[in-house]
């Protein structure tokens, strides 16, 4: 198993010994940047060297890189981010990232094995109202969800599966950033304010957990998910149908 990490590199080797001593399996943890062409290219480069290190053999590929730049904070809930900068970043991040890394993993994956996940959000297809104050990242994740189904054409004859989640709102470190900022400093008082703010607009009121997600990803990587190819999952009480 190899595992892709931006800076966290202490989580990023104490996940990968949790994983070898919990499931009996060697891992990699490799750190790179995507958010831009040359980093993105020479990560991709070091994620495949460790997967032919380890044999060279790639059952499943989850696309889970992602960030929220600081510059979002400022237009979250007052208005559009219309830096091209940013723009960039996420199209680095997540269209460009996912498939230069699938066309590395798919020559690795065995017909009629593999499986393929990105992670994507609420509102990124034409399905769903599109969520105002994320319009950068959701933009790129939009053109994920549709890469996602054109693979999955494409992949079908090889019976190779692809699928994105999308999450709702996910209680992880990353929120602490609003936190802060919607308390003027105080995380307990912001906590309160974006409970308030944004549960009201998921129709089961509450957080999701970073397991949740994560058994919902394995669920697409298992072998009991054979037909099902080119969706995207919402597990996110019921978020998407507002």
């Amino acid at each position: 198993m190899v595992l892709a990490y931006g800076n966290d590199e202490a989580r990023a080797e104490a996940a990968c010994a949790e994983l070898e001593s919990t499931y009996g399996v060697r891992a990699r943890a490799v750190r790179g940047d995507l958010s831009r062409e040359s980093g993105r290219e020479a990560t991709v480069t070091s994620i495949f060297e460790a997967v032919d290190e380890l044999g060279g053999n790639v059952s499943a590929f989850v696309h889970a890189a992602g960030y929220f730049h600081d510059k979002l904070m400022q237009n979250h809930f007052a208005g559009a981010c219309t830096d091209f900068e940013v723009f960039d970043q996420y199209q680095s991040i997540y269209p460009k990232s996912f498939v230069a890394i699938a066309e590395q993993a798919l020559p690795r994956m065995t017909d009629g094995q593999g499986k393929i996940v990105v992670i994507s959000n609420p509102g990124c297809n034409h399905m769903q109202t599109p969520r105002v104050g994320y319009d950068m990242p959701g933009t790129g994740k939009a053109a994920m969800e549709y890469i996602v189904r054109m693979y999955a054409m494409r992949l079908a004859k090889r019976r190779i599966c692809v699928n994105a989640v999308s999450p709702g709102y996910t209680d992880t470190k990353e929120w602490d950033k609003f936190r802060l900022a919607a308390g003027e400093g105080d995380i307990e008082v912001g906590r309160e304010k974006l409970n308030q703010r944004l549960l009201s607009r998921s129709p089961m009121q509450r957080w999701a957990s970073a397991d949740e997600i994560g058994q919902s990803i394995a669920f697409l990587c298992s072998e009991q998910t054979g037909l099902i190819t080119g969706v995207t999952l919402p597990v996110d009480g019921g978020l998407h149908l507002t």
